[in-house]
């Protein structure tokens, strides 16, 4: 990774180092994608848009981050990026394409420290119950009281639904600290496990 800014600031976010792909081939489609720092907690965090995951320098930034993140040891967040749903879309376009997100989807099931996905309101259920599977932990921001009975069934111990953003700094602090107390061993066989079951 190369090209350091530092002048993105994320509102949920107290220091934030945007990074960006050194390829030719495109840095990739991202809101926010780099390191982030939450309290004393260093998070790698992939922000995604709804462009994001479309084109082959999407998925191949991604990868990169997911090598960095493993390296320094850090868990990641992924912000409304459907990984599942993108890729099964796309799998079949082009083998070049189909190889990086496969290659992907093995990098983050092997992935040796915690991984939570964060939806926000402008994602209807559908697309939410669909991406629970590659998680270790899920928060979702919705303003309806109603937890969509989908998403209270589905990983309940490590799920928090959230009606307002401004809770959503304390949830992933308790995500990563709840997902901390596990083995890696086991957060690699639950995810595989519920990939192979989907």
């Amino acid at each position: 990774m190369s090209n350091l800014s530092f002048s993105y600031t994320h509102n949920q976010f107290t220091k934030t180092i945007q990074l960006y792909g050194d390829r030719a081939g495109g840095q990739g489609n991202f809101e926010f994608a780099g390191l982030v720092e939450l309290q004393s907690q260093k998070i790698l965090l992939v922000h995604g848009i709804s462009q994001s995951l479309e084109e082959i320098h999407d998925w191949r930034r991604l990868s990169r981050l997911i090598h960095l993140a493993k390296k320094l040891q850090l868990p990641i967040a992924l912000w409304n990026l459907p990984l599942l749903q993108s890729s099964i879309k796309l799998h079949k376009t082009s083998l070049a394409l189909s190889t990086v997100i496969g290659n992907v989807q093995t990098e983050i099931l092997r992935f040796p420290h915690p991984i939570i996905a964060i939806f926000d309101e402008s994602n209807d259920t559908d697309i939410i119950v669909k991406e629970l599977d590659l998680a270790d932990g899920f928060a979702v921001v919705s303003f309806d009281k109603q937890t969509p009975t989908e998403i209270s069934v589905i990983k309940k111990d490590h799920l928090k639904i959230l009606n307002k953003q401004e809770d959503l700094q304390m949830e992933i602090l308790n995500l990563l600290n709840e997902l901390s107390k596990i083995s890696t061993e086991e957060l690699i066989k639950y995810r595989i496990d519920r990939f192979n079951i989907s």
